[in-house]
């Protein structure tokens, strides 16, 4: 199983973050060096001829859906918040990453997000 880094932040997106929405400006390549990926990658898990040519509105993979992700805990984060954030369950999260009390996470702590549900 592969694993993505994720540093918590303002410039963290806030939607899953599987996809990325292009804006004015963006460039593929820009793109998948803020998601830490290769332009290949992106290549790869996306239906584009020229990476030259991406229009503003177009909905980008930036991650292969079957990864896992390892965020690192910003201050305000909680284990709810980040599981409404990516879309997963907190009892998910707490599950693989070990947790006993979903309140105690700490700044700099590095949390796996599972990609797919790991609780019953």
């Amino acid at each position: 199983m592969t694993r993505v880094r994720l540093a918590g932040s303002m410039s963290t997106p806030s939607i899953l973050p599987t996809t990325h929405t292009v804006v004015s400006g963006d460039t593929l390549s820009g793109i998948a060096q803020t998601y830490n990926r290769t332009l290949a990658d992106l290549l790869r898990w996306n239906p584009i001829n020229d990476p030259n040519q991406i229009q503003v509105g177009q909905v980008i993979n930036v991650a292969d859906s079957g990864e896992d992700l390892e965020y690192t805990v910003v201050e305000g984060d909680t284990v709810s918040e980040l599981a409404q954030r990516f879309g997963k369950r907190w009892i998910d999260i707490a599950a693989v990453n070990r947790l006993d009390d979903i309140n105690l996470i700490t700044v700099g702590q590095k949390l796996i997000i599972p990609a797919q549900g790991v609780a019953r």
